[in-house]
This record gives C-alpha cells, sequence and structure tokens, in this order.
C-alpha cells in the first residue's frame, strides 16, 4: 500500500496495540522513534525485542538497537522502566489503563531512502503477540511509503496488522524511491528500489521478470492468497546476482543492478516464498518464539525445494532454456559433493540443527551442509521418482500443492512426517523407503540413478579455452577493472588497473557496465592472438600486451541418452513443461 503522510496525525482511541513510527531524517544516526500505546491488562507489562528474524535462522543482537526507552502513563506520569535481561524491559503500570513507550533504533537515510525490517524495530508485549495491531508512520509530506500491510481505512499513513508476527513480517520503504507497478490477478504489486546503483537498472527489465515470475507460480500453485505484494530492492552496482528474505505479502532483495539470470532466480525463489515457507510451513515456524531459533527438519524443502521450482518454474513457464535448467542441476550436484559433510549429515539434521552452527548461533545455510543446493537435489529425486513411479500420473507438484491444501487458510503448519506421508500418497509405498535414503540418512544422493529415469545422463568433457591469464573485477571509483589474481607467466600483474582494451576505453559508468566489457573480450579471446592493455601500475601508465594461452577444464554437462525410449522422454517432457507454455507474451 502506498500513501503520502503528513506528520502530526493523532492515532485514534482504540484497543489494539499501536506502533507509531516518527522519521527523524535529521537525527544524529538517523532515528526511528517509536511509541508503543499498550491497553494495560495485568499489573506489569512486559516487552521484548526479537532474538532473530524469521527466515534468517541465526540468532541476532537486536536489543542494541533499542536507545532511550521511556515509558509514561497514560496521562504522562512517568513510569520506571526496569531491564532484567539483554531483551526484557519490566514496567509496573500503577493501576493505569494504558502505558506509552517510547523508545529509538537508528535507521540509515541513503540516497533521500530510508528501509527498516520488522524484528530489529518492533518491541512486542510478552504473552500477547497475538493481538491486533496498528502501525502509524509519521514522515516528511512528501515522502512516499510502500509496506505490505493493509491500510487501515481510517486514518492516513496507518496500517493493521492481525499479530505481532504479521507486524514484524512487513518491512516498510519510505523515502523517495524508484516506484512501479503491474497487476496479476487483480491484484498490485509494487516494484520499490533504492540506492544510487537503482538509476541503472532497466526497469522494463526488472518489471517483466517480476510479472513473468508472478504469473507463473500464481498459476502453479492456483492461488492468489494476499492483497497485494511489494518488492524492495536495495540496488547494487553489479552486473547480475542478488540474496533475498521472504515475507508474506513481500519480499527484501538486494539486487545487481543488471538483472541477469541470476538475479531473476532469485526473484523465483523469493516469490515462491509467498507459499512455501510463509503459508506452507513445518508447525514450529510461527507463531514464534522470538527468543530462541525454531527447530524443524523441513527446511531442506522450504529452502531448497524453493530453489528447485525457483529455476524449474522459469523453464517450465518459457523465462529460462531447458539447457539452462541442466546447468543449475551441475551446479547444485557441485556444490553438494565438493563438501565431504554430505557423508555424514542427512538434510534432515542440516536443517533440523542449522541452530548449532557458527558456535550456536546458527546461520541461514545449514548445519554442516547446505539445505539450499541438497535440498534442490532431494527435491530432484523425489520428483523424478514419484514421477517414475506412478508412471506419470503425479510428481512433487502434487505433494506441494497437498502441503498448501493442509496449510492454507492461516491453518498449523504441517507435522515434520507430512512431506513423506505425501511422497507415499502420490509415489506409492516404494516411497517410504526412497524418502527416508534421500531424506533422513548421510550418503550420496542418487542424482544419476533419478536422471536415468527421464533419459538424461551427467557427462564430463574437457574443454578448450582462450586463458587470458588473470582475473579481474570492476571498479568503477578507480575508473576501470581492476586485476585481482594473474598467473606467473602473464605480463599483466596483480594489482594492475586495466584502462582500455585493444585500444577502446572501458566504458566506467557502472561496474555493470565494466562487468560486461570484461566479459565480451574474455569470451572474444583467442588462442595466440595478441590483445593490447593499456593499464596503470604503481601510479604509471603503460600499455601492455598479452597473449592468451590454451587452457584446459572438465565440464560436466547433462545429455540425452535413449532417444527412442518414448516413455523416459515423455516423462522428461512433463517433469520440464508438464504442459506448459510461455504465459507472457511481451
Amino acid at each position: 500500500m502506498l500513501l503520502v503522510v503528513s506528520v502530526g496525525v493523532a492515532i485514534s482511541a482504540r484497543a489494539d496495540i499501536t506502533y507509531e513510527v516518527h522519521v527523524m531524517p535529521e537525527a544524529e544516526g538517523k532515528q526511528l522513534q517509536i511509541t508503543m500505546s499498550v491497553p494495560v491488562k495485568e499489573k506489569t507489562v512486559d516487552v521484548q525485542i526479537p532474538n532473530w528474524s524469521p527466515g534468517a535462522y541465526m540468532l541476532s543482537v537486536f536489543n542494541k538497537n533499542i536507545k532511550d526507552i521511556s515509558a509514561a502513563t497514560e496521562d504522562g506520569k512517568p513510569l520506571t522502566v526496569a531491564h532484567p535481561d539483554d531483551n526484557t524491559w519490566h514496567l509496573d503500570v500503577n493501576g493505569s489503563k494504558k502505558v506509552k513507550i517510547t523508545y529509538s533504533v537508528a535507521s540509515s537515510l541513503n540516497d533521500g531512502a530510508m528501509h527498516y525490517s520488522g524484528p530489529p524495530t518492533y518491541l512486542y508485549v510478552v504473552g500477547r503477540k497475538q493481538e491486533r495491531c496498528l502501525l502509524k508512520l509519521v514522515t516528511p509530506a512528501n515522502w512516499r511509503i510502500a509496506c505490505g500491510l493493509d491500510a487501515d481505512g481510517k486514518m492516513p499513513g496507518a496500517f493493521v496488522a492481525p499479530t505481532y508476527d504479521v507486524l514484524a513480517d512487513n518491512p516498510v520503504t519510505m523515502g523517495n524511491f524508484i516506484l512501479d507497478r503491474y497487476i496479476v490477478k487483480g491484484k498490485k504489486h509494487y516494484v520499490a528500489l533504492r540506492n544510487p546503483a537503482s538509476r541503472d537498472v532497466d526497469m522494463a527489465h526488472l518489471i517483466k521478470a517480476c510479472k513473468y515470475v508472478s504469473e507463473a507460480e500464481n498459476d502453479f500453485w492456483g492461488a492468489t492468497p494476499y492483497s497485494h505484494y511489494v518488492w524492495h530492492f536495495s540496488v547494487n552496482d553489479a552486473a547480475d546476482g542478488a540474496g533475498g528474505l521472504e515475507h508474506l505479502s513481500s519480499t527484501q532483495i538486494g539486487l545487481a543492478s543488471g538483472v541477469g539470470p541470476r538475479a531473476v532466480s532469485v526473484l523465483s525463489h523469493e516469490f515462491f516464498h509467498l507459499w512455501n515457507v510463509k503459508r506452507v510451513r513445518s508447525k514450529p515456524l510461527g507463531p514464534f518464539d522470538y527468543l530462541v531459533l525454531p527447530k524443524t527438519g523441513a527446511l531442506w524443502w522450504l529452502e531448497g525445494v524453493t530453489d528447485y521450482y525457483a529455476n524449474l518454474l522459469l523453464t517450465r513457464y518459457g523465462w529460462a532454456t531447458e539447457k539452462e535448467l541442466y546447468a543449475s542441476l551441475i551446479d547444485n550436484l557441485h556444490g553438494v559433493r565438493r563438501n565431504p559433510a554430505r557423508l555424514e549429515v542427512s538434510p534432515y539434521e542440516a536443517s533440523y540443527r542449522v541452530g548449532e552452527a557458527a558456535n550456536g548461533r546458527g546461520n541461514s545455510n545449514g548445519y554442516k551442509i547446505s539445505y539450499y543446493n541438497t535440498g534442490w537435489l532431494a527435491g530432484l529425486c523425489l520428483d523424478l521418482e514419484i514421477r517414475a513411479q506412478s508412471g506419470g500420473k503425479h510428481s512433487l507438484d502434487d505433494v506441494a500443492r497437498a502441503l498448501w491444501k493442509l496449510c492454507k487458510n492461516d491453518r498449523p503448519g504441517f507435522e515434520e512426517d507430512e512431506i513423506r506421508k505425501q511422497c507415499i500418497h502420490f509415489g506409492g509405498p516404494s516411497l517410504g523407503d526412497f524418502y527416508d535414503r534421500v531424506i533422513m540418512k548421510a550418503g550420496e544422493l542418487p542424482v544419476e540413478d533419478e536422471l536415468a529415469k527421464v533419459g538424461l545422463k551427467i557427462e564430463e568433457h574437457e574443454q578448450t579455452f582462450a586463458n587470458i591469464g588473470f582475473v579481474s573485477r570492476p571498479n568503477k571509483n578507480d575508473g576501470g577493472a581492476r586485476v585481482m589474481t594473474a598467473d606467473k607467466e602473464s605480463p599483466i600483474k596483480s594489482g594492475d588497473l586495466i584502462i582500455q582494451v585493444d585500444g577502446n576505453p572501458l566504458d566506467v559508468k557502472s561496474n555493470r557496465s565494466i562487468a560486461a566489457e570484461i566479459a565480451r573480450f574474455s569470451t572474444q579471446a583467442q588462442i595466440g592472438k595478441s590483445i593490447k592493455f593499456h593499464v596503470k601500475r604503481e601510479g604509471a601508465e603503460m600499455d601492455v600486451s598479452a597473449t592468451p594461452t590454451e587452457g584446459k577444464r572438465m565440464t560436466k554437462f547433462l545429455e540425452v541418452v535413449n532417444r527412442n525410449d518414448l516413455a523416459k522422454a515423455r516423462l522428461r517432457s512433463n517433469w520440464i513443461f508438464a504442459g506448459k507454455k510461455s504465459i507472457v507474451k511481451e
């Protein structure tokens, strides 16, 4: 919901727990001042700050964000605020029917915009997280606001949340930022970009990618469980790549301004979380205990299988190619098999014990192995096995949608053994032992065996390429590409700044443009044909010629075998395409 808010609009009296957030862009530390208004139900009120953020399974130190906390009765009499532990503040309310708690948190103002997320910002009332909350944002009059919460409808700048969990799960972007929108299934989807690099983004391409993902995944699930959606993009100056955190009706994504294929796969991943994780979830993932990390063995499904579908659906609906899907499969296989811990830790254990990682602080990747790439391959194996055992009548798609049916409409999450039960339901009794082998036991995942069931084989060939002899990184601020490493024999040295290639100056308007030119001359390089570089070295400029040599590397790829086996061909086609065609014609 997007609103322009005026300063000083008072929140009307109501029984909600209210949060009035005043933006103070001129304050030291660029503070947000927050006033909670809490109806009193007991003789005391305890408030706490979360110790972790849902979706990021690691302990944080959000308590250090809370500054200058004070409290008063509704008629302004000050109350003593005790601080019994790092995350808790205690008030004796002296018979008051309502108390106000005021505190501040730092929030950076960058390029005219602010962004903050809920868990580091909002205190909650202990024992009352399931009560309705009202959020009021008080900003300079010319500021925009992007937030996934529904508008209150009675006051400008006010939003409602049925619980603290929902309040905390909706980040806010406000200020002067780039804004666009599109409509899918009659719902508005807002695209909010901030930071200087946002002006380098091809907005038409980004909107097309976001809309494509929204269309495809709404079609896959057959449901649109949100009133509107917000893409919160923090844009960096790079050619490709992204990383995000999912929310009920929005996502926060650090996005490369080039919006390349890897970035689009992250868009697909985070949007898929609207269903898988935020609604289709195991029971420990909500309502939350914000002081203790949850324990669930399903993160391989919630994150890894989400990533599997992020790639699969981009291909199935026509955005990406079959070759790109196979490349993602090989990348995930490489990531899993280079980690020897795969032979001692199962996908279930990597999920369940994630809180033990990093000396008990947890991480967002898994215990000893990654539940992302391991879950990707586990999802692939389950999908292909269900298809093979059911003769193509069922697939992992059916399992996902069955879990959705169990969890939709705010029902409790699924039990830890529910995924296994659904795999057996759709794939037959043999899927029980297969599931245990793949998910519950450590060991090599049977990727090759499963690919053979759809007529695919992993091949490895030696590939010859032109080795230019160094690795460089774009550096717009220095005005070129900085050489990070170089072969001993190379005339190009580590630390050199490349300014020109064959007499053509690098386009240094952005790191993205520099990266594109580096990729171009690297791709076009020919063995034995000299390339002339103009470089800066230790303060002096010079011309240096380098001749690419013959390099060799082993490359894995997927190859179709048994081309005359029509049954396997049908399984393969239905796995990848499921009869779908591109749903966006632009």
